[in-house]
């Protein structure tokens, strides 16, 4: 560029800075802004803010401060998203109250913080749980005539029912619509999550519904559905899970065979064999074939119910569907079969895991106790006392076995 008889002007410059701080060359960078000076190009907010930036990812934060106070002393003045930068870089690393000196004395300076300043500092809260300094903040927003926005509102709401606050979730999101905020797909998934985990079902249903009827509901939310779906089926509010799931289908939402496969296996794992046979019959109707675990499934659960007219059928229709797709039924059948066996196994791995790291965490306990009683006061204490702690029982009490001896 400079062979080329032009000098890099201060947004080159930047562009420099930047790639020098993403790559952790932060001696490179500050080697880069006294050339700058030196060249004649004045840094700027921008140029202080991006090795701010940087050094807050790296928890630097007293020379990130150091910079903000060498950016003042060269007359730069700092513009609301540097001090944001450094409030967010304070409560990332949990010095909530250093982030609070830092917009004091933003306000001070007569800048005005945005929604995103606030953001960072509630999220911090939010880490510890204190709903009350969330509201406060609020509070202290909308005096200065800066209301919150769908983000701060979903950060108050995850957390309110986070600490079982029902009532103060459902409050802040009447208060959201009020002020004429639409609810977003993240503000319906942690609201439906909320009442979910407090055990409030038909209200989480109400509130999937209207998700649905929004239009909201689409493939990245089968995950709210599979658990407000399994929730209601645990809690035997079958009829309630069906009109869900009409509503989903009524509304014309996208479902394909893996929305299917949720509801049909939920049925089946709660016990409704015969409800999940006959929604994979509508399935098929709907021109879905069934994933060959689900048909596997669906086979052995009619097989103890004895039901082979329901099981004759489904293999009908299963038939001429592989038969179209140009799938060999017998393989199909066989993958199903064996896919099933593996997630038996797994699960029964997974269980067995469990258990193992329950029972090594009572007999660590148990060996712990077992080194105070003979003495050593510390894990750091000589190991060979230890041992020579045990022999003595051995020699004292000679009928003591070994397992019982070390306690593992």
């Amino acid at each position: 560029m400079r062979e080329a008889g032009f000098d890099p002007d201060i947004v080159v410059y930047n562009n420099l800075l930047n790639g020098y701080a993403v790559a952790g060359k932060m001696v490179d960078a500050f080697d880069l802004l006294k050339e700058m000076r030196k060249k004649g190009c004045d840094p700027n907010a921008t140029s202080f803010t991006i090795l701010i930036q940087s050094l807050c990812g790296q928890e630097k934060m007293e020379s990130a401060m150091q910079l903000l106070m060498e950016m003042e002393r060269c007359g730069c003045e700092a513009d609301v998203v540097t001090y944001t930068t450094l409030i967010s870089g304070f409560c990332k690393w949990g010095k909530i109250k250093k982030g609070y000196e830092i917009l004091d004395h933003m306000i001070q300076k007569g800048h005005t913080p945005n929604q995103t300043t606030y953001l960072h500092i509630l999220n911090a809260h939010e880490k510890k749980d204190e709903l009350e300094e969330c509201l406060e903040l609020v509070n202290e927003m909308q005096k200065i005539g800066l209301f919150p926005d769908i983000y701060i509102y979903n950060t108050i709401i995850r957390l309110a029912f986070k600490l079982g606050d029902v009532k103060e979730g459902v409050r802040v999101w009447n208060e959201m619509e009020r002020n004429g905020i639409s609810p977003g797909i993240d503000n319906f998934v942690n609201m439906i999550h909320g009442l979910i985990g407090q055990e409030c079902l038909v209200e989480a249903c109400d509130y999937f519904k209207e998700m649905v009827g929004r239009g909201l509901f689409c493939v990245p939310q089968y995950g709210v559905m599979k658990d407000l779906l399994n929730s209601l089926l645990r809690g035997d509010k079958i009829e309630v899970s069906k009109d869900v799931w009409s509503c989903i289908i009524n509304k014309g939402c996208e479902v394909n065979v893996y929305a299917w496969t949720i509801w049909i296996h939920a049925l089946f794992s709660k016990g409704y064999v015969k409800d999940a046979c006959g929604y994979c019959l509508e399935m098929m109707d709907a021109g879905v074939m069934p994933q060959a675990d689900t048909f596997a499934k669906l086979m052995k659960g009619l097989r103890k119910l004895y039901n082979r007219q329901i099981a004759v059928e489904i293999t009908e229709k299963v038939r001429e569907m592989a038969a179209e797709r140009k799938i060999s039924f017998k393989m199909y059948k066989r993958r199903g079969e064996r896919d099933l066996k593996e997630k038996v196994k797994a699960k029964n791995d997974g269980r067995k895991r469990r258990a193992r790291r329950r029972r090594w965490g009572h007999d660590k306990a148990d060996t712990c106790s077992v080194f105070y009683d003979l003495g050593c006061n510390s894990l750091t204490d000589d190991f060979s006392s230890v041992v020579g702690s045990f022999r003595n029982i051995y020699r004292i009490n000679p009928t003591i076995s070994k397992k019982n001896a070390h306690g593992i």
